[in-house]
């Protein structure tokens, strides 16, 4: 295209200085081409420094519709850009799809240029998420996960300096807007009932439009609003130092640990042999711990034993479903009663 554009210009400025050439003799020639240039020099000038910004601008705030996503267009934006990159979405395919490597690969390069990558997701703990699963015929949930974890795989793939540039977290509230936004343009749509919203129609718009700002305004709500991945697929637990045979205070717990989970009937199981192995060094004495920071409650661990098979079976799938990785080992946190834990720290 700019070869072809470059061999205009020049067959036009050869033609001109032809014309040029071949009118040098004609009667008062100098005082006619300047009567003649010195209009239409101005006109151009007025041309491109007022009409056509002008003309720009209005191309640019007008919004333009697209029938469905584009995964991979929007993959080259994002490879382009050293700004800002933001996806508000329930799930996407961008990230577990077709496109992954794509996109991860411009992520990659984008953040390289200084680009911050903002991912928001629907919580896929949520009663948002079952809602939305019951709509889709889906299961939002592991989707929900299966991004999560893709996007932990390309956040260890950066540099450690880097890895602040890459921010993913999840909202609770009931999902109305999809936003893909790489830069100034976003691609807007609303969450249809029966299928995908990246399935439907999109508007893509200037962040500086009235809906462009709306549709900002709403993601930096949900932003704020949300929790952190870390919350959603770890645990915060200390164990309660009891080694010496004393009655242990929260105070003297150890070292926080950030530790995969699951649930199941509303108690709480973890797999970390690092647990296995103080569990093994204290066989004779209970090992405690406190989840959250939260003082006020403490755990017994209970390892999951070969009496508890169907148990543990369960556990595993679910675990495997969420993390996409096997575990064997599981630890039970049972809650001590509060008198209990009142009397030993009265001693």
């Amino acid at each position: 295209m700019r070869r072809g554009v470059l061999l205009i210009c020049a067959g036009i400025g050869l033609g001109v200085a032809l014309c040029i050439w071949f009118a040098q003799g004609l009667p008062d020639f100098r005082e006619n081409l300047l009567l003649n240039l010195a209009p239409e020099l101005l006109t151009t000038m007025f041309t491109l420094l007022v009409i056509q910004p002008v003309l720009t601008r209005l191309e640019e705030e007008r919004v333009r519709e697209h029938l469905r996503l584009d995964y991979p267009s929007f993959c080259e934006r994002v490879a382009q850009t050293d700004d800002i990159v933001c996806v508000l979405d329930t799930f996407t395919y961008l990230i577990s799809g077709n496109t992954a490597t794509r996109f991860a690969d411009a992520a990659r390069g984008a953040i390289r240029r200084g680009a911050t990558v903002r991912v928001l997701l629907l919580d896929p703990d949520s009663l948002a998420a079952r809602q939305r699963s019951h709509e889709l015929s889906a299961d939002v949930r592991r989707e929900v996960m299966r991004n999560l974890r893709d996007l932990r795989r390309l956040e260890a793939q950066l540099a450690p300096e880097q890895r602040e540039q890459l921010q993913v977290r999840v909202y609770a509230a009931a999902p109305s807007i999809q936003l893909y936004r790489c830069g100034e343009r976003l691609m807007v749509s609303f969450f249809p009932v029966d299928r995908l919203s990246g399935e439907g129609q999109q508007l893509e718009v200037r962040i500086t439009t009235p809906l462009g700002s709306f549709v900002s305004e709403r993601f930096a709500d949900l932003w704020g609003r949300s929790r952190s991945v870390e919350e959603v697929l770890t645990r915060h637990v200390r164990l309660v130092d009891d080694e010496g045979g004393g009655a242990g205070r929260v105070e003297d717990a150890g070292e926080p640990m950030w530790l995969e989970y699951v649930e199941s009937e509303d108690v709480l199981y973890l797999s970390d042999q690092r647990l296995v192995v103080r569990l093994a060094r204290q066989r004779d004495r209970p090992v405690r711990a406190v989840v959250d920071g939260r003082a006020d409650q403490e755990f017994e661990l209970e390892l999951i034993g070969p009496e508890e098979e169907p148990l543990r079976r369960r556990l595993a799938a679910a675990y495997t479903e969420k993390y996409g990785v096997d575990a064997e080992v599981f630890v039970r946190l049972r809650a001590r009663p509060r008198a209990i834990i009142d009397h030993q720290r009265q001693r």
